[in-house]
Parts: C-alpha cells; structure tokens; sequence
C-alpha cells in the first residue's frame, strides 16, 4: 500500500523528532554516568600508594654557578608508604643522600587537613631558596602539599651517618617525581583524596 506524500512526509518528520529525542536522552545518560565515575577514596588512595611504591630512586644534579661553580648530584628514595583510606592518611619517608650526607623527612600526613597541592619543577620550587642562579638536571617535578598546621616530626640530616641536626617539619609535605606527566596525575589524585576528606571531615 503506498501511502500519500504528506503522510510519508509526517512520518519522517516524527521519526526525525524522535531521533532528536533518543539522541537527547543517551547524552543525558551519559553525562549522568559521568557525573558518578568519580573514583572512590580507596581506589584513590590505592593508586598512590602504587605510584610511591613504584617510584623508585630517582636522582638529580643542582648547580649553583655563581659560587665556583658548585655542583652537587643528590638521589631521593621512598620508604613506609602507606595511604589509609578510613583515616585519610597518607603515610611516607623521604631519603635524600649526597656523598656523604642524607637527610630524612619522615611524613604522616592527614589529607583532610590539606588546603592546597601545587605542582611545579624542582629548579622552581628551591629558587626560594637561593638569592643566586640555580639550576637543576635533569629537571625534577615537586608535588607539594600545604596544610593547616605544622605536620609532626622531625627532619633529620646526618654526615657520615652521625646526627647533624634535627628540626621540626613545617606545613609543607614534598613528594618529587622524575617527570611532570607523573607528578600532575598522582598532584590530581591526592586533590581528589583531600576533596573527599575535608568533606568528610566537615560533615559534607
């Protein structure tokens, strides 16, 4: 049976309206999914844990050249990592050694105290340091993360194993990584940690 013009024509046109329709409702799905595939704090957590076990040492040389010239290779190493999710914790000790000397940042870190994690390269991060020309290479990335009160514990450094000196840790934790690819994701993550946690911590 062929049916006349104006119906065929009524048909396509309900048919397009209804395409428009569908396709309207799978983006609405699909938004919607996406609003809820955030990760959960466990599986957050469980991703950094990996990414500082995995890290491995990694190393770098800083030069001053204003001063003869000083140049000094140091090597960072992590140890007793542990990131708790039911206590939003996040639990590491950095090792750096050079020649003879080793310092020792031994970090407990409650992420819903955090108020903020930058992300930048080594060279410009210890610029604040130094009044003279710093250079770092291979360029180094710090994932630095900020918190409301002093974290406990003490930053050691040591000279042929002999305790140098002892001081406490501010409110700044470090984790360094040899690529900026890397420290962003794992910068991401531990925001994503913290956004969890000072909601939680506020009753959010």
């Amino acid at each position: 049976m062929t049916r006349p013009p104006l119906l065929r024509e009524g048909m396509r046109r309900g048919s397009c309206r209804l395409g428009v329709l569908t396709a309207s409702f799978f983006v609405l799905l699909l938004e919607v999914s996406g609003q809820g595939a955030e990760p959960t704090l466990q599986d957050t957590m469980n991703y950094i844990a990996n990414a500082l076990n995995s890290r491995g040492t990694i190393s770098w040389t800083e030069t001053i050249p204003d001063v003869f010239g000083a140049s000094y290779t140091i090597s960072s190493s992590l140890t007793d990592v542990n990131a708790n999710p039911s206590e939003c914790s996040l639990k590491w000790t950095g090792v750096y050694t050079s020649s003879d000397d080793k310092m020792v940042e031994p970090y407990l870190v409650n992420l819903g105290t955090v108020s903020n994690v930058g992300v930048k390269p080594y060279s410009q991060y210890r610029k604040s340091d130094f009044h003279l020309k710093f250079e770092v290479s291979p360029e180094t990335y710090v994932v630095v993360m900020t918190t409301d009160a002093p974290l406990s514990g003490n930053r050691e450094s040591y000279h042929k194993s002999k305790l140098k000196s002892k001081n406490k840790l501010s409110n700044e934790a470090r984790l360094l990584f040899s690529d900026d690819k890397t420290a962003n994701t794992v910068g991401d993550r531990i925001r994503h940690a913290v956004k969890i946690c000072r909601a939680s911590r506020s009753g959010g």
